[in-house]
């Protein structure tokens, strides 16, 4: 015999349910997907400035006195190399009449390739592969390119900035006023290191 106290839900209660499973989907999504965007840009962020800050603990320490973080912005890729020139090397290029520089085009010039990071579905705030250079006590420091003509940035503590890389989670509005979410690792030529994230003020804000 069946049980008369056994009760299913309603087709009204299930229409309940199905709406407020809807009403939260509906809320929550685009929060993840903004979020999921800003995550991105963010991880993308700190490994540029943990690369800056391995390459310039290895210059301080001498085991690469001259050192190059090489960007070179790809279709919705970032590829950063971190190169570095021994002492020897150094000497025979000194010894010879030549000086340090920054290259960006000689397969030979750089001793190794320390690493190379690719930075997936995020974009810089320039188009042309650029450089930075860093040396043992700051005596040869170097940009190139692109990195060189950076626009002069006020943070909001009021500190004039022109050596930083943005990185954005779209190629459109890239820039000094860049579609949000955007980072900015900014560096000094001894290599120290901040990252500073765009808000809805316009305003670019130390993390």
């Amino acid at each position: 015999m069946q049980n008369q106290n056994t009760k299913g839900f309603t087709l009204l209660e299930l229409l309940v349910v199905v709406a407020i499973i809807g009403a939260i989907a509906g809320a929550g999504i685009p929060n993840f997907i903004e979020w999921s965007k800003d995550r991105k840009v963010r991880k993308a962020a700190e490994q540029v400035a943990g690369l800056i800050s391995s390459l310039n603990t290895q210059t301080q320490r001498g085991v690469y006195p001259f050192t190059q973080l090489l960007i070179d912005p790809q279709n919705n890729s970032v590829l950063i190399e971190a190169k570095g020139k021994n002492k020897s090397s150094i000497n025979s290029l000194l010894n010879s009449g030549n000086n340090l520089s920054c290259d960006t085009s000689s397969n030979d010039f750089w001793d190794e390739t320390l690493r190379t990071n690719t930075l997936n579905n995020v974009f810089v705030h320039f188009q042309n592969q650029s450089a930075i250079c860093f040396s043992k006590n700051a005596d040869n420091y170097f940009a190139t390119d692109d990195l060189i003509g950076n626009t002069e940035l006020e943070t909001d503590d009021g500190v004039a900035i022109t050596d930083y890389l943005i990185i954005c989670n779209s190629g459109i509005d890239c820039d000094e006023e860049p579609q949000m979410p955007a980072y900015m690792v900014v560096w000094s030529r001894f290599g120290n290191i901040s990252k500073f994230k765009y808000n809805s003020s316009n305003e670019w804000i130390r993390q």
